[in-house]
């Protein structure tokens, strides 16, 4: 009992689902411009957001129950740890699909590690590519991947099955049986024994891939959180004074943020055009209160849809650059106490399509607890 209580505080406890959006975006179910459009035709039907990628024809019901099935298991970092599954992958692996980082910082962080013998991790880190918790995070993460360690079933191509409607409960039980004696591959058992056909384990394999993907970022994003999720009071003797009663109160997660400053357009220029961005710094202030411990999501919310003038955005003064899509997007952030200030900057990627011009600023920023 004691252990596990340890595990839950070194790894953050959240006591919430993480969002169906954020799993489908992180496993590449869809991009962040579908969302957005899903997102904005949910707000004005009020269905779920499952039913609204459906009726969209953005995906189909089988990679909606995948992510629903995992959505529990990705919310606090013990667990999402544990959700590894599939072939053990080495961490510049699991990082270039994470896309933490890129294949040019991994080729240099192998060149340095081969000439001063450290770790790769320890490499990375000290090149401000990864914070030690992410490292210790993702080592964790390869460790489960590899049966090294005790983790979760939900993500084996068997319960990916079941989740999905292809095989039943009574199915996979009895193959899983039958493995112990045969030894042989699970998918192959399920075929052979009629349970699904050769294509439905294929695509059973695929789901798999972009859900442990999903796992992985959902790792990476919490990896920095600390504290828990129930606040203790002072705690309190009894008469005799040799009891201890310590009292826990949940508190509601809320998060705010205030615009103090909003650039109003985007100005592009020829000489934008022919460098291929454009700068604009200072171009947004806000200021944000979160009371939980797990954080909380920046959105950034396309204003009317995908901006056509350019291929990404790049967003700075949030410790790290990030990447956005045109459609918008989100950027998971650590909680910090009190009221935080932040001045963020831009960089749009123009696209083949960008002319000069004045233009209203695409996004709408708005933040969501975790």
């Amino acid at each position: 009992m004691e252990k596990a209580r340890e595990d839950n505080h070194i790894y953050g406890v959240v006591p919430t689902k993480r969002l169906l959006g954020q799993v489908l975006v992180d496993g590449g179910f869809l991009s962040h411009h579908d969302l957005a459009r899903a997102l904005a035709e949910q707000n004005r039907t009020n269905e779920m957001l499952g039913q609204v990628l459906v009726r969209m024809r953005i995906l189909d019901p089988m990679e909606i129950s995948a992510a629903v099935s995992i959505q529990s298991d990705l919310a606090s970092l013990d667990d999402a740890v544990k959700a590894a599954a599939g072939v053990r992958q080495l961490l510049g692996e699991l990082l270039l699909k994470a896309k933490r980082i890129t294949p040019e910082q991994l080729d240099h962080a192998l060149n340095e590690q081969r000439q001063t013998g450290e770790k790769l991790g320890e490499v990375l880190v000290r090149r401000g590519l990864l914070t030690k918790k992410e490292l210790d995070a993702v080592l964790a993460f390869q460790r489960h991947q590899s049966g090294e360690a005790p983790g979760s079933v939900r993500l084996r191509l068997g319960e990916i099955l079941v989740a999905t409607g292809q095989i039943t409960r009574e199915q996979l039980d009895a193959v899983l049986a039958k493995q112990k004696l045969t030894r042989k591959n699970l998918g192959d058992l399920l075929v052979e024994t009629g349970a699904v056909q050769p294509h439905q384990v294929t695509r059973g394999l695929h789901l798999q891939e972009k859900l442990v993907t999903a796992a992985l970022l959902a790792v990476l994003s919490l990896a920095n959180v600390s504290g828990a999720q129930e606040i203790p009071s002072a705690s309190s003797r009894a008469a005799s004074g040799s009891a201890k009663i310590t009292v826990t109160a949940a508190v509601v997660s809320r998060a705010t943020l205030k615009v103090i400053y909003q650039r109003p357009e985007v100005v592009i220029t020829n000489a934008d055009i022919a460098r291929g961005y454009v700068e604009l710094p200072s171009a947004s202030r806000i200021e944000v209160r979160n009371n939980n411990p797990a954080g909380y999501l920046l959105v950034f919310e396309g204003k009317e849809g995908p901006f056509p003038m350019f291929d990404q955005v790049h967003v700075k003064g949030l410790g790290t650059e990030v990447q956005i899509d045109p459609g918008g997007g989100w950027i998971p952030q650590p909680h910090t106490r009190g009221t935080v200030t932040m001045e963020l900057s831009y960089r749009f990627v123009l696209s083949k399509n960008a002319r000069p011009g004045t233009y209203a600023w695409p996004f709408a920023i708005t933040i969501r607890s975790l």
